[in-house]
């Protein structure tokens, strides 16, 4: 089997149209080397960014030839017309998907699954290819009636703790698509926060690996990747966006900054003990304590002064059913006084 005839049918499997026949000469392919699995990997992402791009941002052309650089390698003998007919045939379906979900995706109701956490709220998810989703309070993950088959493709917004499964679907990678990020598992288990009023992306990798890349890159490949080992913790501070409108000023770099930390294995569960009912902060500031009780315990924080915001503080809170009794135990080691009105909580400093 030539290479047209192996990316055909690749195309084939991702969209789901090949014969079980096809399916295992797919299977087969991927298991002989390496190589194999990470180019199908690839194609496979690329087809998955087309599905969820967002259709009034998507760039018709630009999406074409990204899609047409990596399935097609120039020849330069004399061209088999049946097997440009067949390559040809690939790049259309791709193009018309393409411009169907543009015009359509928007309007049509989707269909798939949503499963939203409430402020105050932790929900525990099993997926049907063994995986296990922890959702944090104000956190929504979709995927769509495919998944586990076809795909296994989830959309977070907020914060989630995936203990990925592996249930006969080893052939189709786990990709989680935020707002600014995609992640790619190749291991087991990490958090992942990417809440839209957060001014950053954080992923916390337990056991294995992952990957990750922006979804702004266009000409993203292996060495624009970061990867992200056990133990270790990815913290990606986002470009600032102009203030009278939503596009990103230029910089150098395709991050702002970047950072990348070992963790003591005692110290994890300062990014995951949130799925135990465990509240850990290490030298977290005042302000973003708040927007974690706010989000644990439905409420609306305020803090009155710069001053306070950027008080640091460490504790831990075990199974702390009300509001009222951490702000009491940080009041203890801080400057600080604090109303509750109802949901509305006002912190000040103390004279």
């Amino acid at each position: 089997m030539n290479n047209d005839d192996i990316k055909f049918l690749l195309v084939k499997y991702i969209t789901n149209q090949a014969s079980e026949t096809e399916a295992k000469e797919v299977k087969h392919w991927i298991g002989l080397h390496p190589e194999n699995e990470l180019y199908f990997v690839e194609l496979y992402e690329a087809w998955q960014n087309l599905l969820y791009t967002k259709p009034e941002t998507i760039d018709t052309e630009k999406a074409y030839q990204q899609f047409l650089a990596k399935t097609i390698t120039p020849q330069k003998q004399p061209v088999n017309l049946w097997q440009f007919a067949k390559v040809a045939a690939v790049i259309c379906f791709f193009l018309l998907a393409a411009l169907w979900l543009i015009y359509h995706r928007a309007d049509a109701p989707q269909k798939g699954n949503q499963i939203v956490a409430q402020n105050g709220a932790v929900k525990k998810i099993a997926l049907s290819d063994g995986t296990t989703i922890w959702l944090n309070a104000g956190s929504t993950i979709k995927y769509d009636a495919g998944f586990g088959k076809t795909n296994r493709t989830i959309y977070l917004e907020g914060e989630a703790f995936f203990d990925i499964g592996h249930n006969n679907n080893k052939h189709i990678p786990f990709l989680v698509n935020t707002k600014k990020y995609t992640i790619r598992d190749i291991g087991t288990k990490f958090n992942l926060k990417a809440y839209p009023n957060d001014p950053f992306f954080e992923t916390t990798v337990v056991k294995g690996e992952v990957a990750v890349e922006s979804n702004a890159d266009n000409n993203a490949h292996e060495a624009n990747r970061i990867y992200v080992k056990p133990r270790q913790v990815l913290k990606i501070f986002y470009r600032p966006e102009k203030s009278d409108s939503k596009e990103i000023i230029p910089m150098p770099n395709t991050y702002n900054e970047v950072q990348v930390s070992q963790v003591d294995s005692a110290k994890i569960d300062v990014y995951d003990g949130w799925k135990d009912d465990l509240l850990v902060f290490d030298g977290n500031t005042l302000e973003e304590i708040a927007r974690v009780l706010e989000r644990r315990y439905n409420v609306t924080i305020n803090i009155d002064s710069q001053e306070l915001r950027d008080i640091r503080y460490s504790g831990c809170f075990k199974n702390v059913p009300d509001i009222d009794k951490v702000l009491r135990l940080i009041k203890q080691n801080t400057p600080i006084s604090y109303t509750i009105d109802g949901q509305k909580i006002t912190i000040t400093k103390t004279n």
